[in-house]
């Protein structure tokens, strides 16, 4: 099951934005951004293989966070990097 919320940014003249995105039980943070018309497009790259080369096939720009318990406990961690708050290791699922 694939599972997607889209959150715009605030500020963008373009629609910009970040899809929280879960697919196989793993969650990930996913560049993206929304037409006029209303469709999400995710925002896909070509990343580096050997010698520094592009690969032949696109994938989503996306961060990783993990499983539901991990992806909790990575944003927890970011959160407080940015608000100078201590993490609370008790997660109630």
């Amino acid at each position: 099951m694939t599972h997607e919320i889209y959150k715009p940014y605030e500020d963008s003249q373009y629609n910009d934005g970040v899809v929280l995105e879960e697919y196989n039980g793993v969650y990930s943070l996913v560049s993206a951004s929304q037409s006029d018309e209303g469709p999400i497009y995710k925002r896909w790259c070509f990343p580096q293989v050997k010698d520094k080369q592009p690969a032949e096939k696109a994938i989503p720009m996306k961060v990783k966070l993990g499983g539901p318990r991990e992806a909790v406990k990575m944003l927890e961690y970011f959160l407080s990097q940015l608000t100078n708050e201590p993490v609370e290791d008790d997660i109630p699922f």
